[in-house]
């Protein structure tokens, strides 16, 4: 009974109980009193009972009936459906808003939607030596105050990548060093859910090397091979359809490319056809690499020419010591034989890139709006080398990471979080580039006759230790031998008379550290 219900009863329990006492003269009697002070004090009159309480002779209320106590079990039944759905509903939106984490949180969620930030900084210290007698300033396109101790920031990564619904995905990434703004990858990829071709569009590399194309964050050295620096192994915008089984035996991949992302000139006609393949089998305890790439290039019709050189095998100094000066020509076409064996604990490794230039003759004339950018002349085509092979050792058992015809992030068997010392990696690696040729039957070490751009040959050693997946410190030292090359002259004066003749020797020391994530 509510709470109006009983003050009704009670109101109406009073008004019956008052006429019956004003008309009994016995009642009349009692109903007042005087008091001490002559003044009459009212009496209170006994209420009655609560409405609400049961009455005890009424017969008891008849049980609920079946209909009723079945309209009362569905009733519950649906309130307990609705609360767990509702309790459902909260697991879903709270699983959404909980990443997982691994190296970073990522987001994601049963209608193909994930999202992962990424990023990675590395930070590089070292020492040049200045070649021969020290000089100051620049002497024969040489500047020795670029030479000798510097710091740097190498790459300052920061970017993101995830899936869209529909078997799409996407990576940007960003790099701040220098305090400028650098395109690392920014691509776009398609892939049908259980297809194995994948279509990738956007700013990524153009299908070179084994080395070239592995992340520099999980590279033997400070640097990737000379190739990449020599031959100009950069990310180009274009598209590539790969087919990789999830077997990952095997792979092929081709693609077409436009110019650099942040080139800002309007006449980008400079494009680039490229395929790689790779082989990937398992024999006894080993996986091995069998792989081979091509690209064709065409260079921008207003810049007809091709440069090759190199530093070196350090971005702490932008010295170059081979180097061809600028070539006309139209083009290249490179070709590269990649091999990699990985038997626990040790891995070898070994790349060829064979480059042809497609250059011009002395006398060649261009219409308007076309030339080679100030280039020489050659008589003949000529072609550059770049070859290595390296040997690595876990002394603490790891074994190198690899997937996909690229090396891999390894896993660290005793991180320090679990009281280990971590990863210990030591590499060893000889590197050889040869960037003269012989174009003409002239005597003259020079156009159109020979292209002298040097020859570099390389001894360096590694030192890597990965505390955690995700941490990195590397020491690395290099010894470089150069033969002839355009600053032969300057810093062997007075060597042999033939500029090819005249060498020279180089140390390298460097340390980074990183973090990924």
């Amino acid at each position: 009974m509510t709470r109006l219900s009983q003050m009704l009863a009670l109101l109406a329990g009073t008004a019956l109980a008052a006429p019956a006492l004003a008309q009994s003269p016995d009642t009349a009697a009692t109903t007042s009193a005087r008091t001490d002070d002559n003044r009459e004090k009212p009496l209170q009159a006994t209420p009655p009972p609560p409405a609400d309480l049961p009455d005890p002779d009424a017969p008891p209320a008849p049980p609920p009936t079946a209909a009723e106590m079945q309209a009362q079990t569905a009733f519950l039944q649906a309130q307990i459906e609705a609360m767990q759905a509702q309790i459902e509903s909260m697991k879903k939106q709270l699983g959404q808003a909980t990443p997982s984490f691994k190296g970073a949180p990522q987001w994601a969620n049963s209608e193909g939607f994930s999202f992962k930030p990424r990023g990675f900084m590395q930070f590089d210290a070292g020492y040049v030596s200045l070649p021969g007698k020290g000089l100051s300033g620049t002497v024969g396109g040489l500047n020795y105050d670029n030479l000798g101790w510097d710091t740097r920031a190498r790459r300052l990564v920061f970017g993101a990548e995830g899936t869209l619904p529909g078997g799409f995905g996407y990576k940007v990434e960003f790099n701040f060093a220098q305090a400028t703004v650098g395109y690392e990858d920014v691509v776009l990829t398609y892939q049908h859910p259980g297809s194995p071709m994948q279509v990738t569009i956007g700013n990524f590399f153009p299908l070179s090397g084994l080395d070239s194309m592995t992340s520099s964050r999980l590279g033997s050295f400070l640097e990737r091979t000379s190739a990449v620096d020599a031959f100009n192994f950069n990310r180009r915008l274009g598209i590539a359809i790969g087919y990789a089984p999830k077997s990952d035996l095997y792979n092929i991949t081709a693609g077409i490319f436009s110019q650099e992302i942040d080139n800002t000139n309007f006449q980008r006609t400079g494009w680039q056809a490229s395929v790689r393949g790779v082989y990937s089998p398992t024999v006894g305890p080993a996986r091995l690499h069998l792989g081979a790439n091509y690209q064709h290039r065409t260079a921008p019709r207003d810049g007809q020419n091709v440069q090759y050189r190199a530093r070196p095998f350090t971005q702490l100094t932008d010295q170059r010591f081979i180097d061809t000066g600028l070539i006309a020509a139209d083009g290249d076409d490179i070709a590269g034989v990649e091999f990699a064996a990985i038997m626990k604990r040790i891995h070898v490794t070994g790349e060829a890139q064979k480059v042809w230039v497609r250059g011009y003759r002395p006398g060649r004339t261009f219409g308007p709006n076309n030339g080679v950018g100030g280039a020489a002349f050659y008589s003949s085509d000529p072609s550059f080398l770049n070859v290595y092979g390296e040997a690595g050792y876990f002394f603490t058992g790891e074994t190198r990471g690899y997937k996909a015809g690229k090396w891999e992030r390894t896993k660290v068997l005793h991180p320090i979080t679990d009281g280990g010392i971590g990863a210990i990696q030591l590499n060893g690696r000889v590197e050889y580039t040869d960037l003269t040729d012989k174009t003409g039957d002239g005597p003259a070490l020079a156009a159109p006759n020979y292209i002298n751009g040097g020859r570099q040959l390389g001894y360096q050693a590694s030192l890597i230790w990965n505390p955690i997946d995700y941490i990195r410190f590397l020491a690395q030292y290099a010894h470089i031998r150069y033969d002839g090359g355009p600053r032969a002259a300057t810093i062997d004066p007075n060597g042999p008379a033939l500029l090819l003749d005249r060498h020279y020797n180089v140390d390298e020391f460097g340390l980074r550290a990183q973090v990924e994530f």
